[in-house]
């Protein structure tokens, strides 16, 4: 069958691109089980969507998929609705974290006829392998449709792939690749780059967090994983690369294999992964900057002792400190995600976090906890009154820099104001410490990133933290 898939836009800002894995999966395994693929990129192009409309069109395709996380909710319906009224006659579905949690929205404001649930490859196979036979469709497991009544229906569940390495390496040629390897990287620096998936699943509980994996950790082979590295140097020229898995370092000896076997085959590549402090040790830091790792970033959100018990981190703030000293120590740089805005933040809990970016002498972008669907907080969101018509919080999403839903006891303007002070506080002192050197990188660095905006966000921080009483 002539299947298009559909990667909708982030949003409309300048920012860095992130190839999308999940979509370069369910591609590849469709070209294996013999179907005609169509890719149209609206993040990679960056296309308009009368443009993308227009490109799905002209695919003539039997089936249109869409992909893409839960924030970009907005662009898919907006999508979905324009390509139904030219294509009425095509099958439309999606899959991504958003579908699998809140099918129902998906399947009545995108006009979808089924969405799929969870990991796609195999689902999607069988799926188009049905449509094309004439069988029933709703038999295959993995996937939610509305019935003739209207009523939310699901097949069984879908099993995980147990063995990642039996997956195709994603269709890295149906996507504009050139416009991915030659973005900025998550660093904001234009090298050559493009990253690979180690695992799936993550075995911690923190309750901001959906894992659309699981919670049961299934990981590539280290042979399998190099291996495509080396293809990824060899076809595209890769000078630096990367895991972006939920988390990289959850198994010791497999971080050490996948390590030996880099700095053995790849000799000279830089690389980042995603990081957890209380999985991390000296000789495991040494060894992965011994095989190229320059880069790691670690999930601290806060810290507070009391906020991190709240978001069931499983982890101390001293902890936090120490791993970031132990990895720097390493020669290895450190970046921390910091969240504000949790059930239950006070400004005690705020200045504590300030004080500790002080001490571990890091400074990163303070997010607003945003309630994602799937998670343990956007239950409690939706118990306590905090977000009305989930539909119309889905459109709302973009970054989580803005402030979708206030969970504290803040006003939404205090809340604003304490997260710019709070984020302007780290940066100064974070700056200042080293004066000559950081501040022209961190000004270049949001310049390239949101152009003069960028900068005049940094220019008001660091005025409100100068200036704020708080």
């Amino acid at each position: 069958m002539r299947v298009t898939l559909v990667y909708p836009s982030y949003g409309t800002e300048q920012h860095s691109l992130y190839f999308p894995f999940g979509l370069a999966y369910i591609a590849s395994s469709l070209l294996n089980a013999g179907h005609d693929v169509t890719v149209v990129d609206m993040e990679g192009d960056h296309l308009s969507q009368p443009e993308a409309v227009l490109r799905t069109v002209n695919s003539s395709p039997d089936v249109v998929a869409f992909g893409g996380m839960v924030t970009r909710f907005r662009f898919v319906k907006e999508l979905a609705i324009a390509i139904r009224k030219e294509i009425p006659n095509a099958f439309m579905t999606a899959g991504n974290s958003g579908v699998t949690t809140v099918p129902e929205i998906y399947l009545r404001s995108c006009q979808l006829d089924c969405v799929v649930l969870g990991e796609g490859e195999v689902t999607s196979v069988e799926l188009l392998d049905s449509l094309q036979k004439k069988t029933d469709w709703h038999d295959v497991p993995g996937i939610a449709w509305l019935d003739t009544d209207g009523v939310l229906k699901k097949s069984p569940p879908r099993e995980p792939v147990a063995e990642l390495d039996t997956l195709p390496w994603p269709a890295w040629d149906l996507f504009p690749i050139e416009n991915y390897v030659f973005s900025m990287d998550h660093r904001q620096k234009k090298v050559r780059h493009l990253e690979t998936l180690a695992s799936r699943g993550c075995p911690f509980n923190c309750v901001y967090c959906y894992r659309i994996y699981g919670r049961s950790v299934r990981r590539r082979s280290p042979e399998a994983i190099v291996n495509e590295l080396v293809e990824l140097v060899k076809r595209y020229d890769i000078k630096y690369t990367g895991f972006p898995d939920d988390l990289f370092t959850s198994d010791r000896k497999f971080v050490m294999e996948t390590c030996s076997l880099m700095k053995e085959k790849l000799p000279g590549i830089k690389w980042s992964c995603l990081g957890r402090v209380n999985t991390v040790d000296r000789e495991m830091l040494e060894t992965m900057k011994d095989a190229g790792c320059d880069w790691i970033s670690y999930g601290i959100e806060s810290g507070c002792d009391t906020m991190l018990e709240k978001m069931q981190r499983g982890v101390t703030a001293k902890q936090c400190l120490d791993a970031i000293k132990l990895t720097e120590s390493a020669g290895i740089h450190v970046e921390g995600s910091f969240v504000i805005g949790m059930f239950g933040e006070t400004r005690d809990s705020v200045m504590k976090t300030v004080e500790f970016c002080r001490q571990a002498d890091i400074t990163a972008p303070m997010l607003f906890v945003t309630p994602y669907p799937g998670t343990a907080i956007f239950n409690m969101a939706i118990e306590k009154g905090l977000i009305g018509d989930v539909e119309e919080f889905l459109m709302k999403m973009n970054a989580a820099d803005e402030l979708l839903v206030n969970l504290t006891d803040f006003s939404d303007r205090e809340l604003i104001e304490l997260r710019d002070w709070a984020q302007g506080t780290i940066g100064r002192s974070y700056l200042f410490k080293k004066p000559f050197t950081r501040i022209p990188a961190l000004l270049w660095k949001h310049f390239k990133l949101h152009g003069v905006k960028g900068v005049l966000h940094d220019v008001r921080a660091f005025l409100t933290s100068i200036l704020s009483r708080n």
